[in-house]
């Protein structure tokens, strides 16, 4: 009976020991799982931040889309009406060969052509200033827009620069 008590005694404390381990693995395990969790909720509030940042990069995207279809917009006007200056500025430009012409043969009659010639040059400033005007304005917003247009700026400022001096010439 002694025998069987010690038997009995090591067999509990060898299941003693036994629950100690499995005790021991389960405390670590838990603590492990603990960790994937923490980890799996970081990764989830991190994926939440990701997706906040993706839509506002999305939002930014479509407003810089949006703002450059505009300003692509305002160039194709401001080409538009570069255009229609330029016209203008051939037609004035003919008015006054023709009106140069016209003073050279015109012969003794020469102070009805300069009183004719000094209204029109009157007329051909005003309209020159208000084109000046016109163009320094497009020439501000085309600046604006040269920021996202570098490949038609030159283009642009190179007509600007040649429209000013033909201007320059005519008055």
């Amino acid at each position: 009976e002694y025998m069987d008590s010690n038997k009995y005694i090591e067999h509990l404390v060898t299941q003693l020991e036994e629950q100690r381990w499995n005790l021991w693995r389960q405390k670590l395990s838990v603590a492990r799982l603990q960790r994937e969790v923490a980890h799996s909720e970081r990764q989830g509030a991190m994926r939440e931040k990701l997706i906040h940042e993706l839509e506002e990069e999305r939002h930014l995207r479509l407003e810089s889309e949006k703002r450059l279809r505009e300003v692509t917009l305002e160039s194709e006007r401001s080409r538009a009406q570069m255009r229609g200056l330029q016209e203008q500025f051939s037609r004035m430009e003919e008015t006054v060969r023709n009106l140069l012409q016209h003073q050279g043969s015109s012969g003794p009659n020469g102070e009805g052509t300069v009183s004719i010639m000094k209204v029109y040059q009157e007329k051909l400033s005003e309209d020159s200033r208000k084109c000046k005007e016109g163009m320094e304005k497009n020439h501000g917003a085309i600046d604006e827009d040269s920021r996202s247009e570098s490949s038609s700026t030159e283009e642009e400022k190179e007509k600007t620069k040649l429209l000013l001096e033909r201007l320059k010439a005519l008055e």
